[in-house]
């Protein structure tokens, strides 16, 4: 079957690997949750009108699924994406930047839809990283991200202990929302995976 055609540079993306990559990094490797992340993961954080924990965990790729983020520009990358996030007031729970995708775990408020979010990061993050490495230009002239993107979310709390927690409501008034600990054995944790 014939190769589809794209507007990648593959000479330029097997340059950049060449040029950046120092050391070989297993694609397959993802990050792993500690004690503090979990703790992190946990917190009920606040707005002035609502309190909330929402997690997301975002995977994204550059076009063609080419293996260029490597060393200084996952470094740059994953610098402006903290950049972002402390400039729209997000926490940054956790991150990988793998050569051909980056994992993304972080906590916005309620009034953030997950496709703002990912606009905002991928619009953002490429366009700084464009002018800094001149170089990804001539990989992909006009974009550097594919269009598409996973999301999940996470709380601290699986669903059956919601489920517990509101069937709970009936027959003891003195339990508090969502006050089961994260750490129990039965639930996992991201780590887990």
């Amino acid at each position: 079957m014939p190769k589809r055609k794209t507007k990648t540079n593959w000479s330029v993306a097997n340059l950049i690997i060449e040029k950046f990559s120092k050391q070989t990094i297993d694609p397959k490797q993802h990050f792993r949750f500690g004690k503090m992340e979990c703790t992190e993961l946990a917190t009920v954080r606040s707005t002035r009108h609502a309190r909330y924990n929402i997690n997301y965990h975002f995977v994204w790729i550059p076009k063609t699924r080419a293996r260029i983020l490597q060393s200084q520009i996952a470094e740059a990358i994953k610098n402006e994406i903290i950049q972002v996030c402390k400039r729209f007031s997000w926490i940054p729970l956790a991150m990988e930047v793998m050569p051909e995708h980056i994992h993304f775990f972080m906590s916005a408020p309620p009034k953030w839809a997950p496709s703002k979010l990912m606009q905002l990061i991928k619009g953002n993050v490429s366009r700084k990283i464009r002018k800094t490495f001149p170089i990804l230009t001539k990989f992909r002239k006009d974009d550097l991200w594919a269009d598409s993107y996973y999301v999940g979310t996470a709380g601290h709390i699986s669903q059956e202990q919601v489920i517990r927690y509101i069937a709970e409501q009936n027959k003891d008034q003195s339990l508090k929302p969502f006050q089961y600990s994260i750490f129990e054995k039965a639930q996992k944790t991201l780590s887990d995976f």
